[in-house]
């Protein structure tokens, strides 16, 4: 008797500085098979039989749990500087809006500058690797008073006159 072996790797993200893995299963249909119906690769074997990650489904849940827990450890390194440097964005946004704005002969010029060093931050941060980690946490640093300058802007932008 002769048995249809189908298998299909899935690609599991582990995160940035880990690596992904391929869970491989095969779905056995000669009789001898595991109780869900796939038996597993023995070399890349992530779980046992009663073990809720064994599955397709908790394998990649387990994987996204992991990427989730990864994210919010670095959201939380630096969490006080990050929300002063947020708050003093939001405030120099605010007082640039308010202050310039009173004769309204700098308005272009300012919105010129602003512009200028929203985008040159915004290209640090994203277009060009830093050399060093420090460099790293500075720029990573400015991007927080940049989102703070932007939302002030924007809030100052949206008031009645």
């Amino acid at each position: 008797m002769a048995a249809f072996v189908c298998s299909s790797p899935i690609l599991l993200y582990i995160g940035p500085h880990q690596r992904s893995s391929i869970v491989t299963r095969t779905l056995r249909t000669d009789g001898a098979s595991s109780s869900n119906g796939f038996s597993e690769d023995p070399v890349r074997r992530r779980g046992s039989g009663n073990n809720p990650i064994s599955t397709r489904l908790g394998q990649l849940l387990e994987a996204k749990r992991i990427d989730l827990l990864e994210r919010f450890r670095e959201i939380r390194r630096n969490l006080p500087l990050k929300v002063f440097l947020l708050l003093l964005g939001f405030y120099s946004g605010n007082a640039l809006a308010t202050v310039l704005g009173q004769t309204g002969d700098w308005d272009v010029l300012v919105g010129a500058i602003i512009v200028a060093v929203i985008e040159g931050i915004g290209f640090l941060m994203y277009k060009i690797p830093p050399v060093t980690e420090k460099l790293r946490f500075l720029v990573k640093m400015l991007n927080y008073w940049k989102v703070g300058l932007s939302f002030g802007l924007f809030v100052d932008g949206s008031k009645e006159p």
